[in-house]
C-alpha cells in the first residue's frame, strides 16, 4: 500500500494537534471559572467566555485570575513551546511544497510566503493535503 503522507506532513499534522488540544485546555479551564464563579453577564446570560463579559472591572479581575490558573497548570508554557514546534513544522512544510513547485514560480511563492500570511497558509494547505504517493521520489 502507498503511503499517502509523509513524514513532513505528519509533523505538522501533530504540532497543530498539540497546539490544539492545549487551547483547547485552556478554554475549558475558562469555562469552569465561569460556572464555578457564577459569572453572568447584566442580560441574566453566562458568557461562554471571558471576553463576552459585560463588566470591564469584573472582566479584568476574571482575566487576571484565568490567566494565573492557566499558568500554574503549565499550560502556558507548554502553549508556548507547541507554538514555536509549529512554526518549525510548517517552516519545514513550506521548504517541501515550495521544492515540488515548477522553477518558474518557486521564486515568487518563497518572496509571497515570506511577506503574506494568507499566501503562506495556502502553501501550508496544499502541502499538507498533498498525496505524496502521487509525488515521484
Amino acid at each position: 500500500m502507498k503511503k499517502t503522507m509523509n513524514k513532513i506532513q505528519r509533523a505538522y499534522m501533530t504540532a497543530k494537534a498539540r497546539v490544539q488540544e492545549i487551547e483547547s485546555q485552556q478554554v475549558e479551564i475558562e469555562k469552569k471559572y465561569i460556572l464555578d464563579n457564577g459569572i453572568v453577564n447584566l442580560d441574566g446570560s453566562t458568557p461562554k467566555f471571558l471576553w463576552c463579559m459585560d463588566d470591564d472591572a469584573a472582566f479584568d479581575k476574571a482575566n487576571e485570575e484565568v490567566s494565573a490558573l492557566i499558568s500554574t497548570a503549565g499550560l502556558e508554557s507548554a502553549l508556548n513551546a507547541a507554538r514555536v514546534d509549529l512554526k518549525a513544522a510548517e517552516d519545514r512544510l513550506i521548504s517541501y511544497g515550495l521544492s515540488l513547485a515548477p522553477a518558474s514560480v518557486r521564486a515568487t511563492l518563497e518572496r509571497n510566503v515570506k511577506q503574506n500570511a494568507t499566501t503562506r497558509q495556502k502553501v501550508i494547505d496544499l502541502t499538507f493535503r498533498l498525496d505524496v504517493s502521487t509525488v515521484s521520489a
